[in-house]
Formats: C-alpha cells, structure tokens, sequence
C-alpha cells in the first residue's frame, strides 16, 4: 500500500512538473488576489485585522480551486482513469494520493500568501507561528478532503467545465468562515476558547470530509 501510494504521488508530482500546467497558474492566482485585496485594505490597524482572515482564505481558496480542478484532468483524457484501476492499486490509495498532492500543493499557496499578506498589509498573521500553521494545515486538509473526491465525480461528465468548483463552493464555505475566524483571532493576539472553537469545528470538518471521501471514493469512480 505505502508503495503504490508513493509511485502514484511521484507520478503526479513529475507529471506536473514536466507540463507546469497547473501550479505555476495556481500561485500567479493567488499572488494576484491577495495583492488586490491588500491594496484594498484602506482601514485602520483593528479594521485590517478584522477582514485580514477572510480576505486571506479567500486568496487560498480561489487559488486552490485550480489546483483541485484538475486533479483528475490526466485521468479524464482517452479514458487513463479507467487504466489506472485496471493496475492493482485501490481506489483509497489513488483517492489518498491525490489529496497529498492537492495539499502539497496548497501548503507551497500558503507558504507564499501568508507572508505576502502580512508585506503588504502589516497584520501580524504570524505573531503565534504555531497557531498560524495549525489552522493553516487543518483548512488545507478540510479544502482538499472536500474538493479530490468532488473533482474525481466532475471528470466522469463529458463538458463539464467548471462543474467542480461550482460543487466545491457551497461546501466550503463553513470551512471557509470558521478558518477566516480563527485567522482574525490570532491576527487580535486573542488565542482563547473562541479561538479553539473555531479550530476544532475545522478539524471536525476536516477528519468527516478524509473519511467519507475515503470511504465514498470508490463509488465515485465507479461507471
């Protein structure tokens, strides 16, 4: 298992640096919506704090969509998915893969836009590293959980465009508010009950979305 789950992760990860086809559009993305929003961000010091978080997530998500759009762009095209499940890996292997890859690939957005926004903006998001990175790798892990298996159904509709994302949204959204939450909190140096609330109400989003689509997946790719 731990074997086929490592060649399909370097599969994906060398596929994707052989065509750059994703990624580099995915972090020019990101890049453009958090330098947008900081541009925006006429308020004083306490106001900024307070959108700070939201304006971040957003940056993420959008950027991220890309990435999760075309998790199964590969597989889609001349029928490679249905391939792939005639070689003895489990759909729970490819199912994991692609979400290691897609968070991979989510954590090198983050490692960029967190310190972008704090350049342009000056709101601490980093005055508790520890809390950053929690929250950070908890609505990675919940984006990914919820967005992989969704993009493995939208590539089984023949024109679906940009189906995955419209599914995507509506689901995300507590993700969203609840992360954006626990940002602004830790931007207000405000690391309470409230704050952990918010932390546990993404991991509990982010541990149901792993399991159901860990055990959902294999309907999913299903004819």
């Amino acid at each position: 298992m731990t074997a086929k789950l490592w060649w399909m992760i370097r599969k994906d990860l060398l596929s994707e640096y052989r065509s750059r086809r994703t990624w580099p559009a995915m972090l020019l993305l990101g890049i453009l919506v958090a330098v947008v929003f900081t541009v925006q961000m006429d308020l004083p010091p306490e106001g900024q704090r307070r959108i700070a978080g939201g304006l971040l997530w957003l940056a993420i998500l959008f950027a991220g969509v890309l990435a999760l759009d075309r998790s199964f762009a590969l597989e889609s095209e001349d029928h490679c998915g249905e391939g792939l499940l005639l070689y003895p890996v489990s759909p729970t292997a490819v199912y994991l893969a692609k979400l290691l890859v897609n968070v991979f690939a989510l954590a090198a957005l983050e490692m960029i836009l967190i310190p972008l926004f704090i350049a342009l903006s000056g709101v601490p998001l980093l005055a508790h590293p520890w809390a950053t990175l929690l929250v950070a790798g908890l609505g990675n892990v919940a984006i990914c959980a919820i967005g992989t298996p969704l993009s493995a159904l939208a590539a089984k509709i023949p024109e679906r465009g940009n189906l995955s994302a419209l599914l995507v949204f509506p689901l995300i959204i507590p993700v969203l508010l609840a992360a954006s939450e626990a940002t602004r909190l830790i931007a207000e140096d405000r690391l309470g009950a409230e704050w952990w609330r918010w932390v546990q109400f993404v991991a509990a989003f982010a541990l149901v979305f792993l399991v159901s689509g860990t055990v959902l997946f294999d309907f999913l790719v299903e004819d």
